[in-house]
């Protein structure tokens, strides 16, 4: 069965037009939520800019029309990317200053940048005396997915024990 089309609508109040609603489920408390997909972009390793649909659950309220309102049309979520279409980064190390991370593709990663995969980027950029390139998606993508539910920025000599 065809997804069916849907409006996703941001915190911000900006919209996502051509999403897709694939289900609906019922969580235990009763609230329902929606798995729905979304067009969006993604760099490719050589540069390439190519089209990805990012799939999540929301709630009703995120949704236009709203799809309490009328039947909700089940499809198959789509399948999971093949592994070459992920994200692609450059680990630039240069003479002096810090190593930085760049979206491959960026005007400013020098020849001599090691690709590396999404997993591989965030741990680099884990490690002190890397950053993320503010000029390319590497700051605005990467940044936040490290940052991710940590109240503040982790530094190694943190611990539990004070030590």
């Amino acid at each position: 069965m065809t997804p069916a089309p849907i409006t996703l609508v941001l915190p911000d109040g900006q919209t996502i037009e051509r999403g897709r609603l694939y289900e609906r489920a019922q969580l235990d408390d009763g609230a329902w939520v929606y798995l729905v997909g979304v067009p969006l972009w993604q760099t490719a390793f050589g540069g390439r800019v190519e089209p990805i649909e990012y799939s999540t659950w929301v709630t009703a309220g995120q949704l236009r029309p709203d799809p309490r309102r009328g039947p909700v049309r089940r499809a198959h979520a789509p399948p999971p990317l093949p592994r070459t279409h992920r994200m692609a980064w450059i680990l630039d190390r240069p003479a002096r200053g810090p190593a930085v991370l760049h979206s491959e593709g960026c005007r400013h990663a020098s020849e001599r940048g090691r690709p590396l995969r999404t997993e591989a980027a965030l741990d680099a950029l884990a490690r002190r005396g890397t950053v993320a390139c503010t000029e390319c998606d590497a700051h605005e993508v990467l940044v936040p997915i490290l940052h991710h539910g940590q109240i503040g920025p982790h530094r190694p000599q943190d611990s539990e024990d004070g030590g």
